[in-house]
């Protein structure tokens, strides 16, 4: 049934292809819950194996204290950019949507595990939509602070290419990411008690253990200021366009 996988996460056995170790700080007793999301771009719903692997991932978060939600994009309405900029210049999409009310739940969230199958070598349109619309998100860093992990199913090819793609976009928005599950899968429904899921329900107990220790990866902290170099310049060229975006780099201190 699992003809080929990844598994890639912080803390997790030496015989498994793992990311750089945490440097854990100490945190705080009255600590407030934290709060994880999972965001699905399959479009097949409950019969998603997409979405049965992120479940599994937030049921791993669960069991370190988590408060969880799952967010399945089939189930809403999120519209291609239509590359206007205005995100750029008032902070927000002009488009009345569900990228809204999902945007917000990103913004309150801890953590966040992103997921796809892979379609004709990427991720799906319904998740391309929703990452196409992050522009403003990725140029002001909004989600800085925050840490991710990724799920990602294939039939075929490309997925290893599509994995790391969905870990680079969390990491283009300031979280760090944790690690991530990605599988080859034939026909059929994962069955239950498959060391597939096992490995899941462990990602997320690594995520939330990030979150709970304040987790540092230097190598991810080092690509992201260089990012941040980059847009920071992207951001001044174009100051008297995008006026919303360089007044949020001058209250947070970047300029």
């Amino acid at each position: 049934m699992v003809r080929g996988s990844i598994t890639r996460a912080a803390g997790l056995n030496a015989n498994r292809l793992c990311c750089e170790e945490a440097k854990p700080v100490a945190i705080p007793d009255n600590r407030p819950q934290m709060k994880i999301i999972g965001i699905c771009g399959s479009p097949r719903k409950r019969q998603s194996r997409t979405g049965h692997l992120i479940r599994d991932v937030l049921a791993g978060a669960q069991s370190r204290g988590a408060d969880t939600e799952y967010c399945d994009l089939a189930a809403l309405k999120i519209d291609c950019c239509n590359g206007c900029n205005r995100c750029h210049q008032r902070g927000e999409c002009v488009q009345k949507d569900d990228l809204h009310s999902l945007l917000k739940k990103m913004m309150t969230a801890d953590g966040l595990v992103l997921g796809s199958p892979v379609y004709i070598d990427h991720v799906t349109g319904l998740l391309k939509n929703l990452i196409d619309r992050l522009v403003n998100v990725i140029h002001c860093q909004r989600l800085l602070g925050k840490y991710g992990a990724v799920v990602c199913t294939t039939g075929g090819s490309a997925l290893k290419e599509t994995a790391d793609y969905l870990e680079r976009v969390l990491r283009m928005t300031g979280a760090q990411t944790v690690g991530m599950v990605a599988c080859q899968l034939s026909d059929g429904p994962i069955p239950e008690g498959a060391e597939l899921l096992r490995e899941a329900r462990s990602l997320g107990a690594v995520l939330a253990r990030a979150i709970e220790e304040s987790a540092e990866f230097p190598e991810q902290l080092q690509e992201q200021e260089q990012q941040r170099g980059f847009i920071r310049e992207f951001i001044f060229n174009n100051k008297d366009r995008w006026d919303w975006e360089y007044r949020h780099w001058k209250e947070r201190g970047w300029f």
